[in-house]
């Protein structure tokens, strides 16, 4: 603690019990398990990290330079920036990173440090300028934070691919590099032994293999290397022979969503807006140092973020309100008939229809009217099964297959009340909810499930207690939801736009929302339930957060494990999804 500052002002913080507070500003932070999240206002959390032994890339083991560096200054502190996640501690290294992995000590941005002036002997970072969006900013904190003195080592990519979350802004030449830290007494610069051409060729050849189809990859791999490097050169002067037919149309097979992760160069085309006074004007910078002029450039695209964030924030307020009244409405309706029956289990026949008359009367109420003829048609087509079959829902076998599956299995009134409207609300209609039934579910929640799957022909109560495994669903994607899981309204039209880009997608995955606790912030974060390795060719995924494609599912009978390569994976960088850690106080738990 006596070598953090405030973000905002620079002033010491003093440690509360679940959070820290600025003895100058007095501006709160929150502490994640005793690391403090020392983040300005305009930078919003990034969440959690995981950290693999399979994956060098996120640990960014350390060089042997760097070694030698902290072996060095044993008796003094050194600051490990995007530190990212290693997976061992070191008594005099303190590790910072703007993700919270197992082993950060402080959750901070580069370009403001959380640290007091002059308190670390050195200061490395590996694998981290490629990310910064103000790298200039970030050497100006690394020289108020390090000592008279002290040393500064910095790797930073080159040649390499497109990498990381959740952005890469860089690839510096050396020259590049030498410029950042032209305040600096530069004593060395070039290529370590771990920067050597050979790994970018090995990087990008592997990456470019991987993305290709298994046809073209399978005739390049075989392709000796001299005759790849002709046909290239002949055919970039124009002098290309019969011979290099196969072999450019294989490169150029490359899916074209994964262009830009190898391009050689990337382009842009813009329009100058409208010019105002102020806009046209020389700004009066005189006699300040190209930091401030980067000081303020960054103060005003954080502006802009900060209010795209405020704006997307917004948005899901408003949502979280409507599923919210949807959620109140219902339920007050129903526990108001219960209690007119005396008991649940009493409702009678005549009671029931009382009960589906008012619920239909609040759904009516609180969905927009295009949805509510949809819910309506589909209220008339079943009514005359329902009253033969009771609460058994019976699909209209005219209407079209689905764009989406949803399943879940519902032990919560609450939580199952805002899934359904949540759906309800998609700006998308193109989709089913299953209801898988439980021996262990309560009378209420399969109260509600009833009077669901009545109002809407969409849903269809399933008597299975496995989410996964072969049963009937007719959807394009499978999406097997964790209880409370909401959507944003727009999730399903995001997703169905990516999928007629990409037809051959056989996951998609989206970012989301999840409660870390009662009293504690929202904030969001990239989806957890990445593919984890299975064998060499496969890969299982978890819900909330990603959609498998049905024909893979099928022929896999329904198990979340299939076999894809890379190309047939996508993510959507927006929060799609709101799910809860922990179960509400309604939950109806199994014995």
């Amino acid at each position: 603690m006596p070598l953090l500052a405030c973000p905002r002002c620079g002033s010491r913080l003093i440690q509360h019990e679940s959070r820290v507070v600025c003895g100058g500003c007095e501006a709160a932070y929150p502490l994640r398990n005793g690391v403090p999240v020392l983040l300005p206002e305009t930078i919003e959390e990034a969440g959690t990290g995981e950290a693999s032994v399979d994956d060098p890339v996120s640990r960014h083991p350390y060089s042997q330079e760097s070694l030698r560096i902290i072996e060095e200054h044993r008796d003094e502190w050194v600051l490990d920036l995007g530190a990212g996640g290693k997976l061992q501690r070191w008594d005099n290294v303190v590790q910072i990173d703007i993700f919270r992995y197992p082993m950060t000590d402080v959750v901070g941005s580069a370009d403001r440090l959380p640290f007091r002036d002059n308190s670390f002997g050195a200061v490395i970072s590996q694998a981290v300028f490629e990310h910064l969006q103000y790298p200039q900013a970030a050497v100006e904190e690394i020289r108020r934070v390090l000592k008279p003195g002290g040393v500064v080592k910095i790797d930073t990519a080159f040649l390499q691919p497109e990498h990381g979350y959740p952005h890469h802004f860089y690839n510096a030449t050396e020259t590049g590099l030498r410029e950042w830290f032209r305040e600096f007494d530069l004593r060395w610069s070039g290529v370590e032994p771990h920067q050597h051409p050979r790994w970018s060729l090995s990087w990008f050849l592997g990456v470019y293999l991987d993305r290709l189809p298994a046809d073209a990859a399978a005739l390049l791999r075989t392709a000796p290397l001299g005759e790849v490097v002709d046909a290239l050169q002949r055919s970039g002067t124009g002098a290309a022979q019969p011979q290099d037919v196969a072999i450019m149309d294989a490169l150029g097979a490359l899916p074209e969503h994964h262009l830009r992760t190898l391009a050689a160069g990337v382009s842009i085309r813009a329009v100058n807006p409208p010019k105002t006074l102020s806009s046209t004007s020389m700004p009066s910078l005189a006699g300040a140092s190209p930091v401030v002029a980067t000081d303020l450039d960054r103060k005003l695209a954080a502006a802009r973020m900060d209010l795209e964030y405020l704006r997307s924030e917004l948005t899901t307020v408003h949502e979280r309100q409507l599923l919210a009244n949807d959620q109140a409405r219902y339920m007050a309706q129903y526990y108001r008939l219960i209690a007119d029956a005396g008991e649940e289990v009493s409702l009678g026949a005549g009671r029931r229809v009382h009960a589906l008359f008012h619920a239909k009367n609040m759904v009516r109420a609180v969905v927009p009217p295009g949805m509510w003829r949809f819910m309506r048609d589909g209220w008339r087509t079943l009514s005359g099964a329902s009253a033969a079959q009771g609460a058994k829902t019976v699909p209209s076998q005219a209407v079209a297959a689905p764009f989406v599956s949803a399943v879940v299995q519902p032990f919560d009134v609450a939580a199952l009340t805002a899934t359904f409207f949540s759906l309800v609300h998609q700006t998308y209609s193109g989709w089913e909810l299953l209801l898988l039934g439980h021996p262990d579910q309560s009378p209420a929640v399969r109260r509600a499930m009833e009077d669901f799957a009545r109002l809407d022909s969409r849903l269809t109560i399933v008597a299975r207690t496995d989410p996964e495994g072969d049963y009937d669903w007719r959807g394009q994607y499978r999406l097997v939801l964790q209880e409370g899981t909401t959507l944003s309204f727009n999730a399903l039209q995001e997703i169905f736009t990516l999928a007629k880009v990409r037809p051959d997608t056989w996951a998609i995955m989206a970012d989301y929302d999840a409660f870390l606790g009662r009293d504690d912030v929202m904030p969001p974060m990239r989806c957890l339930s990445a593919p984890v390795p299975q064998t060499d060719s496969s890969f299982a995924v978890l819900a909330p957060c990603v959609l498998l494609a049905g024909d893979a599912l099928r022929r896999n009978g329904g198990r979340s494990i299939i076999d894809v390569n890379y190309q047939q994976v996508a993510h959507i960088p927006l929060v799609l999804f709101h799910t809860l850690q922990e179960p509400s106080s309604l939950r109806v738990a199994p014995p």
